[in-house]
């Protein structure tokens, strides 16, 4: 590419449109709306340093002070944006209270259907590092963490929340593998083996699972390895 088609590529791409708006129109966008294109820019520069991606790191720097000149100009919409997210983010973390269940049982369903679906929702948010495998867990369940002391879920929750993160930012994959299900009175027993993609070993964990006082289905037990270091 010539110098001039390369200049040429990156004044088109910065007249489209900087960072703020590309951020401020993704609803798939969750990060904070203050200076957001002015963060993105800057999260942008060691990718495409990393990468030698010469256009990409062109294109940021001039972008860079038209975002910032955006984004200051949009706090007034920005800044209550944030607040509502904040709030929201303080909501969905908090552990004194149940929130909505990964799924709901059908009317007339058999338990073990409804355990093998919770199970199967679960198991995804696992495997995503979804925080929102978190709402899997009763906040009164009992987690009892091979060489540890038993956890209440409530106490669970926010160690399960940064260990997701941190595989996720790691790039290590957890499953939970091979269920099978037994009934157990009003609940079920899901045994299963959890398996960690950096060393292949595949260790028994035992769920039980059934539904709380709002009638919702979510795991009330675990027994095993856990996800959390003990």
């Amino acid at each position: 590419m010539t110098r001039r088609a390369l200049l040429a590529l990156v004044a088109a791409l910065a007249a489209s449109g900087c960072m703020t708006i590309d951020t401020q129109m993704d609803a798939s966008y969750d990060g904070p709306n203050v200076y957001s294109g002015t963060r993105k820019n800057l999260h942008t520069w060691p990718n495409a340093l990393i990468d030698f991606n010469l256009p990409m790191f062109l294109l940021s720097t001039v972008d860079f002070p038209l975002s910032l000149v955006a984004d200051t100009v949009m706090l007034p919409a920005t800044i209550p944006k944030d607040t509502v997210r904040d709030a929201k983010n303080t909501e969905d973390t908090r552990v004194d209270v149940e929130h909505v269940a990964a799924i709901q049982p059908h009317p007339g369903e058999e338990k073990v259907a409804t355990a093998h679906r919770l199970f199967s929702e679960c198991a995804r948010r696992l495997h995503d590092a979804d925080p929102h495998l978190a709402d899997c867990y009763s906040i009164d369940a009992q987690i009892e963490i091979t060489g540890s002391e038993t956890l209440r879920g409530a106490d669970y929750k926010p160690k399960l929340r940064d260990q997701l993160a941190r595989w996720k930012s790691s790039g290590d994959t957890v499953e939970w593998r091979d269920p099978s299900f037994a009934e157990d009175g009003e609940r079920v027993r899901i045994s299963a083996k959890r398996a960690v993609s950096t060393n292949g070993r595949r260790l028994p964990v035992s769920l039980m699972v059934g539904p709380g006082a709002d009638g919702a289905w979510r795991i009330e037990e675990e027994i095993g390895p856990g996800l959390v270091e003990p």
